[in-house]
């Protein structure tokens, strides 16, 4: 039988790669899209594509230094007015793995009709819906899949964004660098996530992650819930403080996604979650101190940064979820009550 989720997820840095030449091969025309009218920039989808859409959010904004949001896809139809301003231009990017999700295909389709602006249609399926309607269309064919959840797909669709949150910042972010980093990575520390998930003692699970980190740690706890069927939540470090620590104790996994920016803070978060009892699974460039209580993945080295880091988190939070899966009796290609494409 043919495991197409364990595929999809080894097959990561080798999509990076390839999209990273298609993106190169076509540049001047995503250049002269970016060239063009709008004052904030928008990122739209749905589940994946949303989580998807926070993250990019943040890098943009950071790295171009021009106003961007995410909200999911129905709102930009259902509730227009809470998204745009009357008589301002936007960029929207919408993003769809199959390319024929029914509200983002519905946003873009009502972008355009409505002339807010410029749209690009992100996807993995060239001659989609949604690429019929973009005025840039950016299809990242190597990225494909069969499985229902959505894995390589997604941080392959992030790193295209990032590459051109790059270009647009005129910023070297080295992302050729990326596909042998992670490809390196796990492959050192697949077995150590494979150990943990198939730790059924966890009973709460809890994702935090700041800044573009934010919509990573969503991604994580989504991955968990679709493979898994594990309940979970997701927090902003310091948020995490007010009131929710309050569930925390022996039988706590806390999976936690620290940045180089803010890592003094949210290393005390982690050592006071560690002293109520959780254990943790950092992901970081920079080492907590050893512990029972702690398991690490420390990726650091030239091309790691808040930009990429992000991006390089990812697996390792799918990988965490298709072993808690095949630990609980799951099959991660036939997740309960999902399919592969939502259409309403």
């Amino acid at each position: 039988m043919v495991d197409h989720t364990a595929r999809e997820i080894h097959h990561q840095p080798q999509a990076w790669a390839e999209t990273l030449s298609y993106l190169e091969a076509n540049s001047s025309q995503f250049l002269s899209f970016l060239a063009g009218e709008g004052e904030e920039v928008i990122f739209t989808g749905c589940g994946t594509s949303y989580n998807l859409s926070l993250s990019a959010a943040a890098l943009w904004q950071t790295l171009a230094q021009t106003p961007a949001r995410a909200v999911p896809a129905s709102q930009v139809f259902l509730f227009p007015q809470t998204v745009f301003v009357p008589g301002r231009k936007y960029r929207l990017f919408a993003i769809s793995r199959s390319g024929e999700t029914s509200e983002t295909v519905q946003a873009l389709n009502f972008f355009k009709k409505n002339n807010f602006g410029q749209g690009c249609a992100l996807t993995c399926e060239a001659g989609s819906s949604l690429s019929q309607t973009g005025d840039l269309v950016i299809v990242t064919a190597s990225a494909r899949e069969e499985s229902v959840v959505m894995t390589q797909s997604f941080s392959t669709m992030l790193l295209s964004l990032l590459y051109l949150a790059g270009r647009q910042a005129k910023k070297e972010l080295k992302l050729s660098l990326l596909p042998e980093i992670l490809s390196q990575n796990m492959e050192t520390y697949e077995p150590m996530v494979r150990e943990l998930a198939r730790n059924l003692s966890f009973q709460k699970f809890i994702f935090l992650g700041n800044g573009p980190y934010y919509g990573i740690a969503w991604e994580g706890s989504l991955k968990l819930k679709e493979m898994s069927l594990t309940p979970t939540e997701t927090f902003h470090f310091l948020e995490f403080r007010h009131g929710p620590k309050s569930i925390v104790d022996d039988h706590t996994l806390i999976i936690a996604l620290t940045s180089q920016q803010a890592f003094s803070p949210e290393q005390a978060v982690l050592l006071e979650m560690m002293e109520l009892g959780a254990t943790i699974f950092h992901i970081g460039s920079s080492r907590l101190s050893p512990s029972s209580k702690l398991f690490e993945i420390a990726l650091d080295g030239e091309g790691i940064n808040d930009y990429t880091l992000p991006i390089l988190d990812v697996a390792f939070l799918q990988l965490l979820g298709y072993y808690r899966a095949q630990a609980r009796g799951l099959n991660p290609d036939q997740p309960k009550n999902l399919t592969k494409v939502v259409k309403l």
